[in-house]
This record gives C-alpha cells, structure tokens and sequence, in this order.
C-alpha cells in the first residue's frame, strides 16, 4: 500500500492519519517517541504492510513480472493500488474522492501541528510537497505510475530496474484491478480489526 491506500486504511480504521503517512520515515519501535495516537498510526501502517504482503493473491500478482524484476514487484504494486483505489474509489468510501482529499490534508497538517513530540526532517518535507504537489489525485492517471517508479528508481544504484515494472503493471493493468476489490476488502477487515484491538489495549 501506498500514501492513499494508508490514509484511506487510516480513516476507515479511525487511526490518525499523519501516524500512517509517517511510518515509512521511522525505524524501530515509534513508543515513547510520538503521541499516542502517531504511534498506533505507526503500528496500523506496519500491519497493513505485513498483511497484504501475505496474501496468495498478490503473489499472484506479483509473479505476472518476469524473474529478474520479481524482487521489485511489490514496491511496483504498492504504488499501483493506490491507482486502483483512486480508480475505484466509489466502491469503498462514499465521499467524493476530491472532499476526501481535501479533509485528508486538513486533518494530516493538523496532526503535524499538534504532535508535541519532534517529527524527522525528512518526512516533514515529504509530507508538505506531497499535498503542495497534488501527488495522490495524480495517481488516478495509469501515466503518471512510469513517473513515480522512474522517480523512486534513481534513489540507488540498486534500485535501478525499479523503473523497467512501470511496463509490466501497464500491460498488467486489467488483471491487476479485477485483483483488487478482493484484496482491498480483506486489508480494510483485517486492519480494522486490528485498530479495534489497538484501542482495546490502550492503558
């Protein structure tokens, strides 16, 4: 799951959405080191994660790519269900899929204000020039996938035949989003469950 993917999980599941975003930015355990609240976004986000990566669908999904770039198959996918979310969007939230996004940045700005603890640099950055930049709704485009893989592909050397899945999720596509209504709804189950327990062992 991508950005949009994990501030959907994250209202479905009422868990605070600038927690989730945040994850991907903080090694280790995030106790003691966040609010509350951040922290079981931080969680929420970790077992999303875990879980869809279990699925027999998405190793489904993720032998349609060829073997030498099966090791990137699952960052390619991340990025591409967040394509398949904005594309089905009716089918799971009943908002407009602008008004969500426009209360997705308000209430994730004012997590970052309130949050008393002090949050990386990096994701601070990341977190303006993703809503500054109109990053989630430009996801709806198929167009813009070869972009954000090319983009995440020049972060290393090794990284590099991240771009070359752009091709395979495109020819993909069809088989890909009749996967996904299916996979989505289990994640949303299982993290909702997940945030309930969360709750349920808070002191």
């Amino acid at each position: 799951m991508n950005f949009l993917a994990h501030l959907h999980v994250a209202t479905q599941c009422q868990s605070q959405l600038m927690g989730n975003l945040l994850a991907d930015f903080v090694r280790g355990k995030p106790d003691g080191r966040f609010s509350q609240d951040t922290v079981e976004g931080v969680y929420l986000h970790r077992y999303v994660d875990s879980y869809i990566d279990s699925l027999d669908a998405i190793k489904t999904c993720r032998a349609l790519f060829p073997a030498h770039l099966y090791r990137y198959s699952a960052i390619a996918l991340d990025i591409f269900w967040d394509h398949a979310l904005a594309t089905q969007w009716s089918t799971f939230h009943s908002t407009t899929f602008a008004q969500f996004l426009l209360d997705a940045e308000h209430e994730s700005r004012a997590a970052v204000a309130r949050e008393p603890f002090p949050l990386p640099e990096h994701f601070l950055f990341m977190h303006d020039k993703m809503w500054k930049e109109q990053w989630l709704p430009s996801y709806k485009d198929i167009d813009t996938l070869p972009f954000v893989l090319k983009r995440m592909s020049l972060r290393s050397p090794r990284m590099g035949p991240l771009a070359d899945t752009a091709a395979v999720v495109i020819n993909h596509r069809d088989t890909l989003l009749a996967h996904f209504p299916s996979i989505y709804s289990e994640v949303l189950h299982a993290a909702s469950t997940f945030a309930t327990q969360q709750k349920e062992k808070r002191p």
